[in-house]
C-alpha cells in the first residue's frame, strides 16, 4: 500500500526527467514555417496560357468551389477558398494540368469576399518570405530534430 503510493509519486518525476534530455520541436512561426510535404494539397494554382476552358475542374469539383467565369471572352475559373475541401480533384482532371496543388496553407482573410479567387488572383504564387524547417531526425528515444 505505501510502496504504491511512493511509486505514484516518484513516477511522474521519472517521466518529466527523461524529457529533458529529448530534442524540441520548436517552431518560431510567424518567422519561420515547417515545411509541408510533397503530397500536401493547398491553394490551386491556375496557369492561364494552358487554360482552355473546357469546365472540367468546375463539374467535378464535388462542393462547387470553381464556376467558370467569362474573362475578356475566354472561360477561366473561379475558386472560393471558404467552399474548397482541398481534395486535389481539380488539379487530378485538369486536361491540360492547367491547375496545380500548391502548399498554400495560409488562406485565413477577415472577410468572406476575401475567399473568393477571381482567375487572375489564382494565377499568382504567394510569395513567402520565410524560413522553411523540416525535420530532420526522428527517433523514439530523443524524439523529434529539426534544421
Amino acid at each position: 500500500m505505501v510502496f504504491s503510493w511512493i511509486l505514484s509519486v516518484i513516477r511522474p518525476f521519472g517521466i518529466a526527467f527523461s524529457h529533458l534530455f529529448k530534442h524540441r520541436f520548436t517552431v518560431k512561426y510567424p518567422y519561420e514555417a515547417v515545411k509541408p510535404s510533397d503530397r500536401y494539397r493547398g491553394r490551386p494554382l491556375l496557369d492561364i496560357e494552358k487554360c482552355v476552358g473546357c469546365g472540367v475542374c468546375a463539374n467535378i469539383c464535388p462542393n462547387k468551389a470553381i464556376v467558370m467565369v467569362d474573362v475578356n471572352g475566354r472561360k477561366l475559373p473561379k475558386f472560393d477558398a471558404g467552399r474548397c475541401m482541398f481534395c486535389g480533384f481539380c488539379a487530378d482532371f485538369c486536361p491540360r494540368t492547367a491547375l496545380t496543388m500548391t502548399g498554400d496553407y495560409e488562406l485565413a482573410e477577415y472577410r468572406r469576399e476575401n475567399l473568393i479567387y477571381p482567375p487572375e488572383r489564382l494565377s499568382k504564387p504567394k510569395i513567402v518570405e520565410r524560413k522553411f524547417v523540416t525535420v530532420k531526425k526522428l527517433s523514439k528515444r530523443l524524439g523529434v530534430k529539426h534544421g
